[in-house]
């Protein structure tokens, strides 16, 4: 059984699990836009918001940065749902020049930087995050980036 990777499709799926699941209206100015989704911890949610979030950046004339992005978002997406508790929630917000990405979970211990030896299999997500993005950090329940680009175009 294959699953879609279609924007909507995690959305749709969290909300006939009665998760909150929602996607904004366009967006509340035309420099700003904003996507938003909860989901229950599955991980068919890692490929979903993979296009979900790729999906997004093009329309934020976004793209020369999607491949980084994208990897942030499955690591953090990957801990919440390995780390984290409760709900989900995924945030992307490209506005004046920086995108901000953050995920939440219930989970109130903060996501930290680990050194993984070489034969670790796991370990690497936060580096990766610190090596791609321009700004990270965390909370505890909140993880988040940004990352800074020379313009947020307008939506298509």
């Amino acid at each position: 059984m294959s699953q879609s990777t279609t924007p909507r499709s995690c959305l749709e799926r969290a909300a006939k699990m009665g998760a909150r699941a929602w996607l904004p209206d366009a967006a509340a100015a035309t420099d700003m836009h904003v996507f938003q989704a909860a989901f229950e911890p599955d991980p068919l949610a890692v490929a979903d918001m993979r296009g979900s979030t790729a999906a997004f950046l093009g329309r934020a004339g976004l793209t020369e940065i999607t491949d980084n992005v994208v990897l942030v978002v499955s690591e953090f997406i990957t801990n919440a749902i390995e780390h984290g508790h409760g709900v989900i929630e995924l945030r992307l917000r490209a506005v004046g020049g920086t995108l901000t990405v953050s995920v939440t979970d219930e989970n109130p211990a903060p996501a930290v930087l680990q050194q993984a030896g070489p034969d670790d299999i796991s370990g690497r997500g936060m580096a990766l995050v610190a090596a791609l993005a321009d700004k990270w950090g965390s909370s505890g329940e909140e993880t988040w980036c940004e990352f800074f680009c020379d313009s947020i175009g307008s939506p298509t």
